[in-house]
């Protein structure tokens, strides 16, 4: 009778046992793979509520924890997937139909869009050795190096990136960014030129290889990029700017004005983008000896931030200018007006002009000479003279050049009379020398003098 017992209770334990497997291997799967196709059709809510029914009875279920995660991922809830994903990582087995890789690039997927940096590049990391002949963990890699600032580690991973695609257009942009930045700039030339072949509207390519071309010393490359990349809404202002700074170098400052000007009308105002502009409208205006537009636009800097780079200074610099219309005039006269009132000015000193040079429309050499002496044996001391309407700063340098230069021209003493200020070590250099320095107060007392 206890055999019989027996033998009943092991028939019930081995048809439980085919039971569970029975379910384990064709009911559950079958049920899981119609709560995939549910979450496909966006049944999400569903879904999860079957998902977490079906967990609490099998808390090891990896395929249901995956699922689940994807249910949380559609759903917009990140923080849950992944805490789901992560169970998956945890209960996997080779075995398991759901691959590590899999896994990992979904959980890279989501820090990335939560912005949790360290936690995407962790994952990304791991990938990279995964699954190591996937260009696009690389390239993901790489750009979030790039957008932290670690643009030296950025560049190897978006260097393999290229070799692994040599297709991918945005893999060749940012590596020829982190070159640009890490100033290897004919690499860089040489990769946002292949990412344009491989995609002509990728105008942030355009962009870069415009500045990059500036530091190669091509500006007129340089500009037409930057015209292909203004066609994007989110670059246009840069491109202003940038082929403005392209016409300062090439002096073409009129057409530096036109670029400034053209960015200004898309600027916020009071923005840091509107005050560089503006900064560099401005030294476009001075270079053109247009004080009256020059300083208007330091004004409207300074009314917003008075400590945006040197305009205060700027602005005390041409305080005479702002109050005295001598030095105004005198600013902003033609080279053939510029040049009278220079011998007018050499005239006032007593002196009597030998020779006149034109160096350029703001800057004149002047050989002259004090007149005879009625007494005998006097020699005459000849003087050479440079008269400069610039705002720019004598500096020691430019003194020592013409000291240099004194015994060539037979001249005894040199006289240098400016707008622009008098550095302290010109001053010092000049106290040892025979050389005379007259500053903008000084000259504008000789201007009011001449008329």
């Amino acid at each position: 009778m206890i055999l019989t017992y027996v033998l009943v209770f092991v028939f019930f334990v081995l048809f439980a046992i085919f039971g569970l497997y029975m379910l384990s291997t064709y009911f559950f799967p079958r049920r899981l793979d119609e709560i995939a196709e549910m979450i496909k059709k966006g049944q999400t809510k569903l879904a999860i509520k079957k998902l977490e029914d079906v967990l609490a009875k099998d808390d090891h279920n990896v395929y249901a924890h995956f699922l689940l995660g994807e249910a949380f991922t559609k759903e917009g809830n990140g923080q849950y997937a992944v805490l789901e994903y992560r169970q998956v990582l945890k209960y996997a087995t080779p075995n398991d139909k759901i691959s590590e890789k899999e896994v990992r690039s979904k959980l890279a997927r989501i820090f990335k869009d939560q912005k949790k940096v360290n936690d995407a590049k962790n994952e990304y990391l791991m990938l990279t050795k995964l699954d190591p002949n996937n260009f696009e963990n690389y390239y993901e890699l790489g750009v979030l190096f790039y957008d932290s600032g670690m643009v030296d580690k950025a560049g190897p991973y978006l260097r393999k990136a290229t070799e692994l695609n040599t297709k991918h257009s945005n893999s060749f942009y940012y590596y020829g960014q982190s070159l640009y930045r890490t100033g290897n700039n004919k690499d860089a030339k040489n990769a946002l030129m292949e990412a344009i072949k491989l995609d002509p509207s990728n105008f942030k390519a355009h962009y870069f290889l415009g500045l990059v071309l500036r530091q190669l010393g091509d500006p007129d490359w340089a500009i037409k990029e930057f015209e292909v990349a203004q066609k994007s809404e989110d670059i246009k202002t840069k491109c202003f700017l940038a082929k403005g700074t392209c016409y300062m170098e090439k002096e073409q400052y009129p057409k530096a004005v036109i670029e400034f000007e053209r960015g200004l009308k898309s600027v916020s105002r009071g923005s840091d983008t509107e005050l560089n502009m503006r900064y560099f409208l401005a030294a476009a205006y001075e270079k053109q000896r247009d004080m009256h537009s020059a300083i208007s636009n330091w004004e409207r800097i300074y009314e917003v931030n008075k400590k945006f780079r040197d305009v205060e200074q700027k602005l005390k610099q041409n305080e005479e200018f702002r109050q005295d219309d001598h030095i105004k005039d005198f600013l902003i006269a033609t080279l053939s007006n510029f040049e009278l009132t220079t011998r007018k000015l050499i005239e006032h000193l007593g002196l009597e002009i030998q020779e006149t040079k034109v160096i350029s429309d703001v800057d004149i050499e002047i050989f002259a000479s004090e007149p005879d002496d009625k007494r005998r044996n006097t020699r005459r001391t000849n003087k050479l003279i440079r008269i400069i309407r610039t705002t720019d700063s004598v500096g020691e340098s430019f003194l020592r050049k013409l000291h240099e230069g004194m015994k060539f021209r037979n001249a005894q003493r040199i006289v240098v009379i400016s707008t622009g200020d008098l550095s302290r070590e010109a001053i010092d250099f000049a106290n040892t020398r025979p050389i005379e320095l007259y500053g903008k107060a000084q000259l504008i007392e000789m201007l009011r003098a001449i008329q």
